[in-house]
């Protein structure tokens, strides 16, 4: 029997925006748990949502009685093959009408592959909902229990009750999400953080330390002119392929794609200092070179220089009122990219400044000064013949 109070309870705290939870595991958990006490025997619960992201098509939140709440993103290959197209899930999408298996009936049909598992799993009732947005998509959220008789009418009339809040507060959670996820994808992981956390006036600045990271392509301009618009984005795409991830790995923040370059930066933190961070930049620039000290011409690794430098520099919202950039500014970038920019002159790859030199034990020997366009006085630019060793 439902115990009518609690699934009253757990629906206005559902309808109120589940407070003061603010992780989804914490939601659901709620949910789940306050369903079982309210007379509702569930002991799956899934849901499913389609987001916006480069490279994943959806998330799952899956809650199982007495393990808990686990996550899964499936890349688009996962939404292609047989295991999702032999499924509920594309079926109700399409009809948005509820999907029903009581697998305790004799004559359940057995038109899915994963029924076959969840039998096994002594599964009696298998109910999948639609969750209709506010902007028109549909969402999906199932329920199983191993219950005698499965669901009865009365905890069907609640799984239904219950949809409608559980829709709004997706909704909420898969808004952010996909904010979150577009923001890293254009602006990059903290930054993204950052706008999403308030900063979003222009001359919100605060000045941090960090190694800073220039790379472009190395006769870009010449192939470009020549190459089809295909051949150019194909390089493009496998020079980004190839350094970007490293970066990222190596806890690098990607600021800003310029044409055929990149600017990065590795923050000074506490746990993180300057030595630490050069040695983290140089290492995620041999990683995207293959290990080689000088460029690498290959189809799969497209020929780049890099320039690292490192000190404090401003970081933030710049731009007019109503079209901001958040990225790096100051003395230190300005240098940094010099240094790209006479890399040639000292035929590096990888050219590094005096002080990321001393740092990282980069040897002096082959460095030459420069006077390099607004700085008063001359500059060393100094090639890195070989990586240090973390």
């Amino acid at each position: 029997m439902i115990d009518t109070p609690k699934l009253d309870d757990l629906f206005w705290w559902m309808l109120d925006g589940a407070r003061p939870s603010a992780d989804a595991r914490e939601i659901v958990t709620g949910i789940c748990g306050r369903l079982v006490a309210a007379g509702v025997p569930v002991e799956r619960f899934a849901l499913f949502i389609y987001t916006l992201h480069p490279n994943l098509q959806g998330r799952r939140i899956r809650w199982l009685a007495g393990e808990g709440v686990d996550m899964s993103d499936a890349d688009m290959a996962a939404f292609d093959g047989a295991e999702y197209h032999d499924n509920p899930l594309p079926t109700v999408l399409k009809t948005g009408k509820m999907l029903r298996r009581r697998l305790c009936d004799p004559d359940c049909p057995d038109d899915f592959l994963i029924l076959k598992q969840f039998r096994d799993e002594g599964v009696t009732d298998y109910v999948v909902q639609p969750l209709f947005f506010t902007t028109g998509e549909t969402h999906l959220v199932s329920w199983a229990t191993r219950a005698d008789g499965g669901f009865d009418d009365e905890m069907m009339s609640a799984l239904e009750r219950i949809r409608l809040p559980l829709a709004r507060l997706t909704e909420t959670y898969m808004l952010r999400l996909n904010a979150a996820n577009l923001l890293s994808a254009y602006v990059g992981r903290d930054s993204g953080h950052r706008i999403l956390s308030g900063r979003v006036h222009r001359g919100d600045i605060e000045e941090i330390s960090a190694c800073v990271v220039f790379a472009d392509l190395v006769a870009f301009t010449r192939f470009s002119n020549s190459a089809t618009a295909e051949q150019v984005l194909a390089r493009l795409n496998r020079f980004y392929d190839s350094l970007v991830p490293p970066i990222v790995e190596e806890g690098g923040e990607i600021l800003k794609f310029m044409g055929d370059g990149l600017l990065a930066i590795f923050p000074i933190t506490e746990e993180i200092g300057e030595k630490a961070a050069c040695k983290r930049a140089l290492r995620a620039l041999a990683k995207a070179s293959g290990g080689q000290d000088e460029p690498v011409f290959t189809e799969s690794s497209p020929p780049f220089r890099a320039a690292v430098h490192i000190g404090p520099l401003q970081y933030g919202n710049i731009g007019a009122s109503d079209r901001l950039d958040f990225t790096a500014i100051g003395p230190t970038v300005n240098l940094a990219a010099r240094l790209l920019s006479s890399a040639v002159l000292v035929n590096g790859q990888t050219v590094v400044s005096g002080k990321v030199a001393d740092l990282v034990g980069v040897s002096r020997d082959k460095g030459t000064l420069f006077e390099l366009k607004g700085f008063d006085r001359t500059q060393a630019i100094i090639p890195v013949r070989e990586m240090p060793k973390a």
